[in-house]
């Protein structure tokens, strides 16, 4: 919260508007008045959904020639998925699931009586309604997008940003990490990086390896590529609703009712935040968060985003040299859909993943009001 002096407020100062007060109505009003749309996702341009990429495309081979990949700790490949945790972890592999290793990972918040608040494995058909609830709730979080979904979606994940929530990498198939080669762990992640980057113009920073699978060789790679790990709080704070139906919702909840509220039952001694693992995977896993977040603000727990937890104000990267920020609040309107391409080979080969591939016309709009915007949104923020 801002901390105005008295003086300067508009009940004391009724004819003086401060700097700070003009630059947030600047950006409120640039946010009212400045619409967002979906740029170009071609299906065409990405490959199946599912599968681990191939590390021989073309566009693979030039980002692995961005990247040196030299002195990689040498750790051998796990199997399975996810993988069988081994009797006994080598040292210097620091295995998170399996040794709850998390090296520097981020696996809590910094301040205390704070709530990491976290998705995974979408967007899905489920995501928007949990974006109207969280919306209702003036809750932002943090989604960690499947890539595959990402092209098949990708309206949502528009909304996502326009509502202020932080967008990050879930990989583009959801598989074990440590079961691939250096070379498809960057596959994974860039063609990630591409869905959200054409579908949004973010770049993402952040990343999550699907079940928690992450050792010190994948740890290399993401640090190459310029990702910060985010792990979760542990089988305490873990949902397991990705369980449900086989587990029922009520015990999914109670689990997390209980886990909040002993950390709540503890906030004398509470050092540092939390951060949970939920997902929007289907209406019942997003009705377990609409019965959790809710239970949380009763404890007095501040629920925001993992970038906001760790007060990172430039949760994104630099999209083709120009500084990113984030997407003015405002809802799309529904892209006009592609025509059919019998002959078009990569995502949704055999797949309904849906595009909204516009023209080059659209996205050159995008762009522009996406520097436009920058400008301006830089201006009142100036003044904050």
């Amino acid at each position: 919260m801002s901390n105005i002096p008295p003086s300067h407020t508009p009940r004391n100062n009724p004819r003086r508007l401060s700097p700070k007060l003009l630059g947030r109505a600047i950006v409120c009003f640039l946010a009212s008045i400045i619409p967002i749309t979906t740029a170009a996702i071609n299906k065409a341009d990405f490959p199946p959904a599912s599968a681990v990429p191939s590390v021989n495309h073309p566009q693979v081979q030039q980002w692995l020639a961005e990247i040196d990949l030299k002195g990689a700790p040498s750790i051998a490949l796990n199997v399975g998925e996810p993988p069988d945790c081994p009797a006994k972890v080598k040292p210097g592999v620091c295995y998170w699931t399996c040794e709850d290793c998390a090296n520097d990972d981020v696996v809590e918040c910094p301040d205390k009586n704070v709530w990491g608040l976290t998705f995974d494995d979408g967007p899905t058909p489920a995501t928007p309604d949990l974006l109207a609830f969280l919306d209702q709730q003036q809750v932002k979080a943090t989604f960690f997008l499947i890539g595959a979904n990402v092209v098949q979606y990708p309206e949502t994940v528009v909304k996502e940003a326009a509502a202020g929530h932080h967008l990050a990498s879930h990989t583009w198939s959801h598989h074990a990490l440590t079961t691939l080669t250096n070379e498809e762990i960057v596959a994974e992640i860039k063609w990630t990086e591409k869905a959200i980057l054409d579908a949004t113009g973010l770049r993402v920073r952040y990343m999550r390896p699907p079940y928690g699978d992450v050792d010190n060789r994948v740890r290399f790679v993401l640090k190459k590529l310029g990702y910060t790990v985010v792990d979760w709080g542990g089988d305490t704070f873990d949902s397991n609703d990705w369980k449900i139906p086989q587990v029922s919702s009520s015990a999914v909840v109670t689990h997390l009712q209980r886990a909040i509220t002993s950390y709540a039952n503890n906030a004398a001694n509470n050092t540092k935040g939390f951060i949970s693992l939920e997902h929007d995977l289907t209406s019942q896993t997003v009705n377990v968060a609409k019965s959790l977040i809710p239970f949380g603000k009763g404890k007095n727990l501040q629920i925001m985003s993992v970038a906001d937890c760790l007060r990172d104000s430039s949760p994104y990267g630099v999209a083709n040299n120009t500084a990113v920020v984030s997407p003015p609040i405002n809802t799309p309107p529904p892209p006009a859909p592609a025509p059919a391409n019998p002959t078009a080979q990569g995502a949704g080969a055999g797949l309904d993943l849906g595009s909204s591939h516009h023209s080059a016309a659209a996205t050159a709009v995008w762009s522009s009001g996406i520097v436009l915007g920058s400008a301006l949104v830089a201006a009142g923020l100036a003044l904050l």
